[in-house]
């Protein structure tokens, strides 16, 4: 039996441990979104929002380098939004995606782990890696569709309402296009594995 290369296995373990971690992070994520839901919290919240758009600063800021001084200035940051002291309604508002995103990354973790456990054990041009490959494919771009969409209703519902004297909120929204191209890399790679499947077959005929 040919010995799995250290690399596969260094990768194994990294991803057995993010799997575990993904496991427990999950579930205290999905129960303490219940307990907002379900009105156990509801004092002293302190939720934060990713900006679905960037923005501009309009404080100019210095840099010295080499010995000379240069004006900065921020454009185009990105960042969370800090509601402080959370109100009950708002938060819960803010906590149903929560319910759905949580379970998507813990699914998305759980294919590659399955994937990298039969890439492992030395089973790798097989249709379940295939298979694998595909659903995980599919449910990266479920999940970038789910945050842009979540991201837009944010835009719309409350961030344009916002008033602040120090920065100016633009139209350029977030796309999280690395979730989308990731997606469709998956994919490919997925038939990269079919087409290797095939070959595979096809040598076990010739022989």
């Amino acid at each position: 039996m040919q010995k799995t290369p250290l690399s596969i296995r260094v990768i194994y373990i990294l991803t057995s441990i993010v799997y575990y971690l993904t496991i427990l992070v999950s579930s205290l994520g999905v129960i303490l979104a219940m307990a907002i839901l379900l009105g156990f919290l509801k004092s002293d919240l302190q939720l934060h929002v990713e900006m679905p758009v960037e923005v501009n600063f309009d404080e100019v800021g210095t840099a010295s380098i080499n010995g000379h001084k240069i004006d900065v200035e921020i454009v185009e940051a990105i960042g969370k939004v800090h509601f402080i002291d959370t109100p009950s309604f708002l938060a819960r508002r803010l906590t149903i995606p929560l319910l759905m995103v949580f379970p998507i990354v813990f699914w998305l973790v759980y294919l590659f782990h399955r994937f990298m456990r039969n890439v492992r054990e030395g089973n790798i041009f097989i249709e379940r890696n295939f298979k694998l490959l595909r659903i995980l494919g599919y449910s990266l771009i479920g999940l970038w569709l789910i945050m842009v969409i979540y991201m837009q209703i944010v835009r719309y519902a409350l961030v344009n309402d916002f008033v602040f004297e120090q920065i100016e909120i633009t139209n350029n929204s977030r796309w999280f296009a690395g979730i989308f191209v990731g997606g469709l890399f998956t994919l490919v790679l997925s038939q990269v594995f079919l087409k290797g499947l095939e070959i595979q077959k096809e040598n076990e005929l010739t022989i």
